[in-house]
């Protein structure tokens, strides 16, 4: 079956599909009616890792941004006796939605941008012309979505910079397949179509921040694109009958492989 994919300039209803919710889709459905159907949801506060990984793609994709959103907490602040409370207080105070970052977190963004940009092809890739933060907006059969690329280059590459353990060609490539990277790069080449070939940028996230690039083939591509319609198929169900079940209601056989 042909399948006609429409590129839109805004997104025409809230009821739109990502990545990460097909992520839970692909868990178990419940897991998406349980965040944004059910009206229980409370979102957390971001964990270390995840304000690192924001701050590091601000500092490589837009550095221009990196100082009006982020602020380094000064050091030195003892939060346990009261002047270090008052100091801390004045500056969270003085912030004009700025994230706070220590400076050891700092420090450690500088030092992987250096070796980001000390990397042939990584240093040139994201030195390359082209939109930043891209968001991406794109029907299908029916179906809104929605993502935001990290880079797309004038020549046609999507760019996408991954923080992991290990950058090594074995490791990111479980990696991929845990979280599920050629299931983005899949829809992300759906959306744009003219993609010459989707990048992953690795870093490791401790020193000496080892970096790796590495491209999907079409194979894997495709392999993505069959999971995630697979994962809308099973959404469309769910949305149909207004049923979301969890793993299952029954009691199940553990099978240790």
């Amino acid at each position: 079956m042909t399948r006609t994919i429409v590129i839109l300039n805004y997104m025409t209803q809230a009821n739109y599909l990502s990545k990460s919710r097909l992520d839970l889709i692909h868990k178990s459905p419940y897991l998406y009616w349980w965040k944004y159907l059910s009206g229980q949801y409370v979102q957390p506060e971001p964990t270390a890792a995840l304000t690192m990984g924001k701050a590091l793609h601000c500092r490589v994709l837009e550095p221009e941004h990196y100082g009006q959103r982020y602020a380094i907490l000064p050091p030195n602040i003892d939060r346990r006796i009261k002047e270090g409370k008052e100091l801390y207080n004045y500056f969270i105070n003085s912030l004009r939605g700025h994230e706070i970052l220590t400076k050891e977190q700092d420090a450690q963004i500088e030092n992987m941008h250096r070796a980001l940009m000390a990397h042939s092809y990584a240093g040139h890739l994201l030195l390359s012309e082209g939109e930043r933060e891209k968001e991406l907006l794109w029907e299908s059969d029916g179906v809104n979505y929605k993502g935001i690329a990290d880079l797309i280059t004038n020549s046609g590459f999507i760019v996408d910079l991954k923080t992991t353990d290990d950058a090594s060609p074995n490791a990111f490539a479980y990696s991929v397949k845990k979280y599920r990277y050629h299931v983005q790069a899949a829809m992300y080449c759906d959306a744009f179509p003219e993609c010459q070939a989707f990048i992953f940028i690795a870093i490791e996230k401790t020193p000496p921040y080892m970096v790796a690039v590495y491209y999907l083939n079409e194979a894997d591509i495709q392999r993505g694109r069959e999971e995630y319609l697979q994962d809308v198929e099973l959404w469309k169900a769910c949305n149909e009958a207004n049923n979301w079940p969890q793993f299952s209601g029954e009691i199940m056989e553990l099978k240790l492989k």
